[in-house]
C-alpha cells in the first residue's frame, strides 16, 4: 500500500514539473524571424489583448531553431503567419516554464 501511495506520488510530482504553461492567448502584432550569427529565432509579438501572460515574457514568445525540428519550426511558422494575417487569436503555451514555444494552437477562447 505505502508503495502505491509513493509511487502515485512522484507519477503526479514529475506531471506537475512538466506541465504546460501559457505563454499567452491573443491576436499577434508580429512575427520577426532572425537568422544572425548569435540569433536564430523567430519571435512572436502579442498585440494589448493578450490574456494570460506569462510573466516575464513581456508580450513575446520565442522559437529557437536549435530547439525544434526543421519541420516543427515551419508548422509553427506557418500557423503563425496564417494567425497574423487573419487576425484571429493564437494560444502559445511553454513545457519548460518559459517563453520558448512548445504548443501553438489557433482559437478563440482558452480550452
Amino acid at each position: 500500500m505505502i508503495k502505491r501511495i509513493l509511487g502515485a506520488t512522484l507519477l503526479v510530482a514529475s506531471f506537475a514539473s512538466s506541465a504546460v504553461t501559457d505563454i499567452g492567448l491573443g491576436t499577434l502584432t508580429g512575427v520577426k524571424v532572425y537568422d544572425f550569427t548569435s540569433n536564430k529565432e523567430i519571435r512572436l509579438y502579442f498585440g494589448n489583448d493578450v490574456q494570460y501572460e506569462m510573466t516575464g515574457c513581456n508580450k513575446t514568445a520565442t522559437i529557437t531553431y536549435s530547439k525544434h525540428s526543421a519541420d516543427k519550426i515551419n508548422h509553427f511558422l506557418s500557423m503563425a503567419l496564417a494567425a497574423y494575417m487573419s487576425g484571429k487569436k493564437v494560444r502559445l503555451t511553454s513545457a519548460s516554464d518559459t517563453c520558448e514555444v512548445s504548443l501553438m494552437s489557433l482559437q478563440e477562447t482558452r480550452f
